[in-house]
């Protein structure tokens, strides 16, 4: 029967498989609709009913499976099984038309003596699970059995198994040595038995055994020069008394092994046998010493060449790290500062396992233990060694060993003789600026403890205790805390207000022993103030405020609080010269040009720089959104250069999403080389850090820790760096003399008591630019510290200012308005603040759209909606924030009704969602008008701050549109080394050609990202601040843009409520207003805007 299967030719065997395909003898044949099959594999919906078996096979022909063929495409036998096994293919079964796997199991059966010339082995008959024969007996095509008309797979082992038998039977009679019976049958019983065939007594009775592949053992004992090795060779299912009969006799071509009552018979192929033979010379089968170390670097090398088609090198790795014996190689691995000293030395180890390769640097503690390791290294080079031992790790001699030795060798020389920080050059005042009093701990202040009490639940009203430290060195209890409640801020914030508005410098606050100086109070106070709307909201974060601050050594500033402690002298006529030009730079790339405005920007900087030192130290550039602040600043900071080329560097303070901004503008509009740079964070900065070992005995007693290496700047003309890294490495930073320092989105340094601000006031700097759109964004306070910053003592001591100036808005008698005219023009020489509505001409306008603010209220949300506002009546005469708590609900429920509800939102069909809230109908609809005019290309943001939402107009989005638009939060990487950072996922919206859409929280998009292909900006949820709007809208509405720029706020409304979206709407459209005035601000709304609403 057997032999009758196998020469059946394959066309007599075809068996259908499908409208479109066969089984035969090789394989499963797919007959092409197409002459040539390569068309139907890359056009396959060109083919309709074929369309996905095309796509299907194409898809697994680009995997390695399958071959085309005039007609047809093939998938042989062994690629049906490879599929089957395949993680994301096996689900292909059906659709590729491979049945299902057979239960049945082939009997096999032999006739004669192994010592017979016509000793063969066949399959009998097919057998089912129960043993029984399967009647009528089934047809075999290829791999599958027709039985009952049902076609079957056999399973992958009797694959193996049938191949076996057919390269028996294809062997002429001539060739069937005993041997390659011996072989044959051995591979032929196991197969079947691994299988669960169904075998005749002489098959089952007759064990030979045909090991083509050796199993190595290890037996590892002792170390370096006592090392000893046992060889174990093995194979699978090898008898028990294999090694026994091995070692016992000499090397034969079989053996007979006894296996308790049975004797197993091994035939040992010729491959096998070389390698054996080369474990027969070793003596017991044992290598020691500095053989041992070769066999476990190179075990190959040793048992010959055979080795490599007998050992899986896999197999053999296990072994090795079963015994203890993994292969280590070594190389040097030398970290050195800027100006090329050694920081520190170690060895870069990979660690050569089974399944991995394991790497770590080792460092070295101190030049003493590197001086060992290159001695004992140095003898085992010259002993022969094939390894040298070091901390637990055996490391392979090499060739290139001698090499590393001598690189080794150099960096222990120059490691010797560090270039040491000493607290002598770090604590020596005449390094800083005049502005520095003292080294040491800054003088008393007092700072908001905000903590939770069970660390394990979130930030929330009922789960935080607020409290004051104290912190004075000098005091007995250097850190007092006084726990209060969130009911007595409001008269923490009356003893404040009490205070300054009497001039007094200090206030006690209740529960204080000490007074403490007011700015320091009411920053605290205004902290648990918005830590309390924070935690409410649940959107409190400990980093923003509250921590404690360090009270290390650091530089002590004048800080110009209660009264002048520090003054730069600023000329009394500042104006610049009508007409003046700007100069610019040679550098700048040809075919750029500065707009008109942008040239007025830079010739009133290089005016303002040419007053410096002497007569004036800096400026606020606070241009609108998209004036191009970076271009200006960079052709000033470039044209300096030019003029004076030994001018000390530049340097940028700015949020890191910035920092690349400012990286490709400088790329983008100046030749190459124009500024070197020096990108001072990431790993740049890790790797300009000194170690302990660079720094004396002093400064790591005093604390001082957190410098840079020694010329650290180098040849760099411009340092970029984060206001963090200022903050943390104010020594290195602040001994470093600069010519320009920048401090971008400056609002960073508006708070004076923070130590970002007190850092950037440190820098020895000639000329400083405050860059922000928005000088005064909450008092005007805000202003006095960017003064501080720019030009020291012009608006005087903070308490006095504060006493004497008000905003406009709050200026009612005259006398206040005098005041705020007179303030206007002291700042007036040194603030440049343009508005793109009054100097870009060619700006096309931004229109906001107002029929989409009064959207109907589905009845699924004004059920809601009527819910949460009774809930907010009920709570109007309890506490803030119970209506603050109710306020969040309406306001979630105007914008996601559902993420408000409703468990789970994600099983919900789309069509319900679009349904019942009224935005997310209003922006399908609209998406869909914008998608159908071609001809236009609309692209659109959709701003929306909550996650769960953004996920839900992204499903909703690839539901109507067939594509899922990416999402930009704060989170996503600013870095451009990243995979999936924030640049790249804009920029490919922007070069996707016609209609797009992305989803961007406003949080993520508050610096530094131009999206001028989009024309249309849809605000899905609303800020609490219409500042924050217009920097969102700014990033489509800026200068590149060619288009009109759509604005949509859309909201809700009904007949029977008041709604809320049209109330916030008027709020901030009054503060948007207001703040066209820069002294006026614009800071958040806060419950109390919504005392009288509902």
């Amino acid at each position: 029967m057997f032999t009758n299967i196998f020469r059946k030719k394959a066309a007599e065997a075809a068996l259908a498989a499908g409208p479109s395909a066969q089984y035969d003898l090789h394989g499963i044949v797919f007959t092409s609709p197409a002459g040539i099959t390569a068309e139907w594999l890359a056009e396959p919906y060109s083919f309709g009913s074929a369309a996905d078996l095309g796509s299907r096979l194409a898809q697994i022909h680009a995997e390695g499976f399958g071959e085309q063929r005039v007609g047809e495409f093939v998938l042989p036998w062994a690629d049906v099984y490879s599929l089957l096994r395949h993680p994301e293919f096996s689900a292909y079964r059906t659709a590729l038309g491979i049945p299902a796997e057979s239960s049945a199991r082939p009997r096999i059966l032999s006739r004669g003596a192994m010592m017979d010339a016509d000793f063969t082995v066949l399959v009998e008959d097919w057998v089912e699970v129960s043993g029984r024969p399967m009647r009528p007996a089934p047809k075999l095509t290829g791999r599958v059995l027709q039985a009952h008309d049902t076609a079957m797979l056999v399973p992958e082992s009797v694959h193996e198994l049938l191949s076996e038998l057919a390269h028996f039977h294809a062997t002429q009679a001539a060739e069937r040595t005993l041997a390659f019976k011996e072989q044959a049958f051995g591979r032929i019983r196991k197969l079947a038995l691994a299988s669960g065939c169904p075998v005749s007594d002489y098959v089952a009775r007759t064990i030979v055994l045909t090991p083509d592949r050796l199993r190595m053992s290890l037996d590892r004992r002792g170390e370096g020069d006592t090392r000893l090795i046992e060889v174990i060779p093995g194979f699978e299912d090898a008898p028990a008394g294999w090694i026994q009969q091995f070692d016992r006799l000499p090397l034969q071509d079989s053996y007979n092994v006894p296996d308790g009552p049975a004797l197993v018979r091994v035939v040992i192929t010729p491959e096998v046998k070389a390698v054996l033979a080369e474990v027969k010379r070793m003596p017991g089968r044992r290598v020691a010493g500095a053989r041992a170390e070769a066999f476990a670097r190179n075990p190959f090398a040793l048992l010959g060449e055979s080795a490599h088609n007998v050992l899986d090198p896999a197999e053999f790795e296990e072994a090795l790290e079963a015994a203890g014996i993994r292969l280590e190689t070594f190389q040097p691995h030398i970290e050195r500062g800027p100006a090329g000293e050694v920081q520190r030395v170690g060895l870069l180890i990979e660690a050569h396992g089974a399944a991995s390769v394991d790497s770590e640097i080792a460092w070295f503690e101190a030049p003493a233990e590197l001086e060992r390791f290159t001695d004992k290294l140095d003898r085992c080079i010259e002993d022969g060694s094939q390894c040298v031992t070091w901390s637990g790790h055996e490391l392979e001699i090499v060739g290139h060993s001698p090499d590393h030795l001598a690189q080794l060798r150099v960096s222990l020389r120059e490691w010797r003789c560090p270039r040491l920080w000493t607290a002598t050059e770090v604590l020596d005042l005449g390094n800083y600026s005049d502005r520095i009093s003292g080294i040491g701990v800054e003088t008393s202040f007092v700072v908001p403890v905000i903590a939770r009490n069970d660390e394990g639940q979130g930030w929330f009203p009922d789960n935080v205790t607020l409290g004051f430290r104290v912190d004075d060195p000098e005091a007995p209890s250097p850190r007092s805390i006084v726990p209060i409640t969130f009911g007595e801020i409001p008269s923490l914030r009356q003893s404040v207000d009490v205070a300054a508005a009497a001039g007094l410098p200090d206030v006690r606050l209740p529960g204080l022993e000490a007074a403490v100086p007011i700015a320091d109070a009411r920053r605290a106070v205004e902290a648990l103030e918005r830590a309390q709307v924070d935690l409410l909201r649940r959107e409190f974060n400990p980093g923003n405020g509250g921590k404690p601050e360090d009270a290390r050594t650091r530089l002590v500033i004048k800080r110009n609080l209660e009264e002048v402690d520090y003054t730069e002298q600023r000329a009394e006529a500042l104006a610049m010269p009508p007409g003046r030009a700007p100069v610019v730079p040679l550098s700048m790339r040809s075919g750029i040009a500065l707009k008109p405005h942008q040239q007025v920007g830079v010739a009133w900087l290089q005016h303002l720089w040419q007053e410096s030192p002497t007569r004036c130290r800096g400026t606020v550039l606070a241009d609108d959104m998209g004036l191009g602040k970076t271009l200006q600043l960079l052709t000033f900071i470039v044209s300096c250069f030019e003029a004076e080329p030994e001018l000390p560097p530049a340097l940028v303070v700015a949020p890191v999403a910035l920092l690349e901004n400012w990286r490709n503008e400088l790329a983008r509009f100046f030749e190459p080389g124009t500024l070197p740079l020096l990108l001072l964070y990431g790993d740049t900065l890790r790797e300009l850090r000194v170690s302990r070992q660079e720094l004396d005995e002093d400064l790591k007693h005093q604390g001082i820790t957190r410098l840079l290496k020694k010329n650290w700047v180098g040849e760099s003309r411009l340092v970029l760096t984060t206001y963090e890294t200022m903050r943390d490495l104010e020594f290195a930073m602040a001994s470093q003399p600069w010519s320009v320092m920048v401090c971008d989105e400056a609002q960073k340094i508006k708070n004076p008591a923070a130590l970002v601000t007190r850092s950037a006031k440190k820098q020895k700097v000639r000329f400083r630019v405050a860059c922000t759109g928005t000088p005064v964004e909450n008092t005007l306070a805000d202003l006095w510290c960017l003064f501080d910053f720019v030009q020291p003592g012009m608006l005087g001591a903070l308490s006095h200012f504060s006493r004497t100036y008000r905003q406009p808005i709050e200026a009612k008698t005259p006398e206040q308005v005098g005041r705020v005219e007179e303030l206007r023009k002291i700042i007036e020489p040194q603030i440049l603040h343009r508005l793109k509505t009054d100097v870009v001409r060619d700006l096309p306008a931004a229109v906001e759209d107002e029929a989409c603010k009064a959207l109907p209220m589905s009845p699924y949300q004004h059920r809601l909606y009527e819910g949460a506002l009774n809930a907010l009546r009920e709570q109007r005469d309890t506490n803030p924030s119970a209506q603050l708590q109710a306020l969040q609900a309406i306001r979630k429920i105007c914008s996601d009704p559902h993420g408000h509800a409703e468990r789970e939102t994600r099983s919900l069909p789309v069509q319900r969602l679009v349904n019942e809230s009224p935005k997310l109908g209003w922006l399908v609809h609209h998406l869909k008008s914008l998608a159908a005019d071609r001809d236009e290309d609309h692209k659109v943001i959709v701003f929306c701050e909550f996650r769960e939402l953004q996920l839900v107009l992204q499903r909703v989005t690839a539901a109507f549109f067939g594509f899922a638009p990416s999402i930009v939060n704060g989170d996503t990487s600013a870095d451009p080394r990243a995979s999936e950072n924030r640049q790249q996922l804009i920029d490919a919206f922007q070069r996707k050609p016609g209609f797009n859409v992305i989803i961007l929280s406003p949080l993520a998009v508050g610096f530094g990202v131009n999206i001028q292909a989009a024309n249309h900006v849809v605000h899905f949820t609303r800020t609490w601040n219409p500042a924050k709007e217009d920097q969102a809208t700014a990033r489509a509405h800026r200068i590149g843009q060619t288009r009109m720029v759509h604005v949509y706020y859309p909201g809700v409304v009904s007949e029977q409520f008041p709604s809320f979206d049209v109330r916030l709407d008027q709020l901030l459209s009054s503060k948007r207003k207001l703040a066209t005035d820069i002294l006026n601000g614009c800071s958040d709304l806060k419950a109390a805007d919504f005392a009288d609403f509902g």
